[in-house]
């Protein structure tokens, strides 16, 4: 058994156009010898020296160099052997004469501003079905919203809504006949408007942008103070499109300085208007929250300022702005405000504020200004005498502004608030209550008074009240009939002491014609002019006082009786 013939791969239709080549193969099998024949619309091809057929290694091929209108038909291949035949019958392979696409105009070089619309038409001729396809760089353009592609009346149009820096756009129409249509557009940058002026607080994000025009591709330089800016940690510079910006990730005072951009294509370059980033004002050194001035003195107030000269220093007083006069003195130098009142007075209390203010923002702070007179004491501490286990007081009365810080010092060392030791103070008075005095708390006893103006002290003792004794006592003595006797003892104690003399046992001594009792510094004395028989006896001397009582005494021998 021969194997039939039969077709491995089958040829499919083939479409050409007139003066081109067609050529059109089948594979086949089957026991040879195989014979291979083709027809033209059901008749057998002759010999035709227009027309090449070669079967070589079971593929039957047949070409026709140059079609003209007579080849279009339907053709077939037959094959054949011994054990049969078969055709190639499953797909119409004919030759369809059309006329070949073209552009008849040649398309002129086309120049828009970016960003207008811009329509681009391109005529074809040819025998129909036409299909056209537009290429920008390399790449098919597909109908979207940027781009819109039509085609009628052979006209094919590329609708783009915003212009941009076509470099060429090729149209395709059909497999044969190119063109290029050749939009040039390089515009040299522009900025649509100027970088505007803007302040930041320090420490906050910024964002320096415009809005630039122009053919793309542009190059941006950004630059501070003349000086060419890199993008890195500090600066970030963003281009996207027509869209350029820098941005400075955290404000610092080194960044104020004047800003430019510069942009460059190849068509051109420009630079931007500069922009100045400006430091707004800030307090290096506040104001007190509070101050204290003596009445009469003067009262000096000062803060000082950063940021971008020129800055303008304005001085309030509870809201009202303070000016020049007569005891006003304003100043601003080095970068210090200063507010001098040359005397105060108690209408000078108020609330002061420092306000400073430049192009890109203002500040302020404030302080309180009180006026006080000094603590002094209108009534000063007394000195005291106590009898021992007896209560002390001691008190003061103070003028000034309060409120007032009382302190108390015993032997110039502070007294805390004890059982011992009350301390009262009542608006303008001040007491120290010792309770129980004992010899320990004799001393000197100071009581200070202070407010935010200044501070003033009184002083006094106090004193244990000593009872009365004797340094030197009474002697015994002799003295001759006639002539003048004194008797002396030498005492101490706290006055007022009395003296009492006392002859024997009960007769009480004052002074008389012949007789002289004194006490002077501390000495007791009782003088009689004449002694006589009356004279002689046991003489006692009585020392009493509040605290207690004393006495000593001696015997007076009279010679000559």
């Amino acid at each position: 058994g021969a194997e039939p013939p039969s077709f491995s791969q089958k040829f499919e239709n083939v479409i050409t156009v007139l003066g081109t080549m067609a050529e059109f193969q089948c594979a086949v099998k089957g026991s040879p010898t195989l014979s291979v024949q083709w027809q033209k619309d059901e008749s057998w091809i002759l010999e035709d020296p227009k027309i090449e057929r070669t079967f070589e290694k079971n593929v039957a091929m047949l070409r026709i160099a140059a079609c003209e209108a007579s080849h279009s038909g339907k053709y077939t291949c037959q094959v054949a052997n011994e054990a049969g035949y078969c055709f190639c019958t499953d797909a119409d392979v004919f030759v369809c004469l059309v006329e070949p696409p073209q552009i008849p105009e040649k398309p002129e070089v086309i120049k828009v501003t970016v960003g207008d619309p811009v329509s681009l038409d391109c005529k074809v001729t040819g025998s129909p079905q036409l299909k056209v396809k537009w290429m920008k760089n390399g790449k098919e353009l597909q109908s979207i919203r940027q781009h819109k592609l039509s085609f009628e009346n052979n006209v094919s149009r590329l609708l783009i809504q915003s212009a941009q820096s076509y470099i060429f756009v090729q149209c395709f129409a059909n497999p044969v006949g190119i063109v290029i249509l050749v939009t040039e557009q390089v515009i040299p940058p522009s900025f649509l408007k100027p970088l505007s002026e803007f302040q930041e607080i320090l420490g906050s994000f910024v964002q320096i942008s415009c809005k630039v025009s122009g053919s793309l591709p542009i190059s941006v330089e950004w630059q501070k103070d003349g000086s060419k800016i890199s993008s890195g940690v500090k600066h970030k510079i963003i281009q996207q499109d027509h869209s350029v910006s820098i941005e400075i990730e955290q404000l610092e005072k080194s960044d104020a300085g004047s800003y430019s951009c510069k942009l460059t294509n190849k068509a051109g370059s420009c630079v931007s208007n500069d922009l100045t980033v400006k430091e707004p004002p800030e307090i290096v050194l506040k104001l007190p929250g509070t101050k204290f001035v003596k009445k009469g003195e003067p009262l000096h107030l000062e803060c000082k300022i950063s940021g971008t000269a020129p800055l303008k220093m304005t001085w309030y007083k509870n809201d009202s702005q303070v000016t020049d006069g007569s005891n006003i003195r304003r100043s601003f130098v080095d970068s210090v405000a200063v507010l001098e009142l040359l005397t105060t007075s108690f209408h000078d209390d108020g609330v002061y504020t420092c306000e400073a203010q430049n192009d890109a923002g203002s500040v302020s702070c404030s302080t309180s200004v009180t006026v006080k007179d000094p603590p002094s004491f209108i009534k000063v501490l007394q000195p005291f005498e106590g009898l021992k286990a007896k209560d002390v007081s001691l008190y003061c009365e103070i003028s000034g502004t309060a409120p007032f810080q009382i302190t108390w010092l015993k032997d110039s060392k502070p007294l805390m608030e004890s059982r011992k030791c009350k301390m009262l103070s009542e608006g303008s008075s001040a007491t120290l209550h010792i309770i129980g005095l004992e010899p320990s708390d004799a001393g000197e006893y100071d009581c200070k008074v202070s407010n935010s103006v200044g501070s003033e002290t009184c002083q006094t003792s106090v004193k244990l009240r000593e009872p009365p004794s004797f340094v030197k006592r009474l002697s015994n003595m002799t003295a001759i009939f006639g002539e003048e006797v004194t008797l002396v003892a030498t005492v101490k104690g706290s006055e007022p002491i009395t003296v009492s003399w006392v002859q024997d046992k009960d007769h009480i001594l004052r002074d008389g014609d012949n007789r002289k009792i004194t006490f002077e510094n501390n000495q007791v004395t009782l003088r009689v002019f004449k002694a006589d028989a009356t004279t002689a006896g046991k003489y006692t001397c009585q020392l009493t006082n509040d605290a207690g009582n004393v006495e000593c005494f001696a015997n007076l021998t009279i010679l000559g009786l």
